[in-house]
């Protein structure tokens, strides 16, 4: 678990291996990626980097917007024994007043043997309270949409990348944002999207968005920042409620004959997913009893789960680990088999 914010820590972070209980061995593959990756190989192939974190903005920024915007990178420990080998793609944001190396503390998907194959990107949301395009508390005039593509051109520019396998996550305001991509026109590049404690300000009708996608959520029910039920408008403006969200994604996909799967209680947590026709489980949601506002961690070793204000935050339940259910989920979608319209 990295307890610092040094860049010597944060190496050596990269290069652990898993923590106990996690997934070991060599992995491989599941879904429909099949063998092997690197079918849309993108204009950095074969260009050497180094291997592991690195939030050295001085050195991973772009300008988009006539703004200087800068990011954090996670790179295969193997990357450059094949730099030609093409590597799935995530783009992962932080939530509000937080930054890249939180949310790579949050999500740790370089702890899972099938996260340490992708190239993961953690960008800086810009402005001093550091929050993404959606909610009134973003700065103003900040197209952080445009910036997303901005920076996909570069990571594809710069790093070898399979492009029809390019995925978007983000906890809370992060989280927001992603569903506000999904919506857009600039996420038609991207296969799929995961969101944590999603905090949607753009999202709050079922008319708001036309977009199919696939789309995967956790929310938790003691949430108090963004709430399952909210009954006033959140710090940013009005936002839905989430079981209502979940639906509007189930009609937007599926059609209006979709008719959610519900789990019932599997241990501290329930499901409710939409399938339609070759889409199994394409809006897949996971609802937490007892978390609050945290990206799902059954170690309770996550930045959210460390944090000191657990009075408020609510995250050590430790019922569902959330990094897996996203990675698997990824693993079934590419450009090709992912709704679209």
């Amino acid at each position: 678990m990295i307890k610092s914010t040094s860049l010597l820590a944060l190496w050596a972070a990269s290069s652990a291996t898993a923590a106990p209980g996690k997934p070991s061995g060599s992995w491989q593959p599941k879904g429909p990626w099949g063998h092997p990756w690197g079918r849309l190989s993108s204009s950095g192939c074969g260009k050497t980097h180094h291997t592991g974190y690195n939030n050295d903005t001085a050195s991973h920024s772009i300008i988009s917007g006539g703004l200087n915007r800068t990011y954090g990178v996670n790179v295969p420990n193997d990357y450059n024994d094949n730099p030609s080998k093409a590597r799935a793609l995530i783009i992962d944001y932080h939530g509000s007043g937080g930054n890249a190396w939180q949310q790579y503390d949050n999500s740790q998907y370089y702890n899972y043997p099938s996260g340490e194959e992708y190239v993961v990107v953690y960008p800086n949301a810009y402005g001093s309270n550091h929050s993404w395009q959606g909610p009134n508390y973003a700065p103003a005039g900040v197209s952080d949409l445009n910036f997303t593509i901005d920076l996909l051109d570069h990571i594809e520019d710069q790093y070898c990348i399979d492009t029809s396998l390019v995925y978007a996550s983000g906890k809370s305001n992060g989280g927001g944002f992603v569903d506000t991509l999904a919506c857009s026109d600039q996420g038609d590049r991207f296969a799929a999207f995961a969101i944590a404690s999603g905090a949607m300000y753009t999202d709050t009708s079922r008319d708001s968005c036309s977009k199919k996608r696939a789309i995967l959520e956790s929310h938790g029910d003691m949430d108090s920042t963004i709430p399952y039920h909210p009954t006033k408008p959140g710090r940013g403006g009005p936002i839905p409620d989430i079981s209502q969200w979940v639906s509007w994604w189930g009609y937007r996909t599926c059609g209006s004959s979709a008719k959610p799967q519900n789990s019932g209680d599997l241990g501290g947590y329930n499901t409710t997913s939409y399938s339609c026709g070759n889409w199994d489980k394409v809006i897949d949601h996971y609802q937490v009893f007892d978390l609050g506002h945290c990206w799902p961690s059954s170690t309770g070793e996550n930045y959210d789960a460390l944090a000191p204000d657990q009075d408020t935050r609510k995250c050590l339940d430790k019922v569902l680990d959330y990094t897996p259910v996203v990675l698997n989920f990824f693993s079934k979608w590419t450009l090709s088999n992912s709704p679209k319209n």
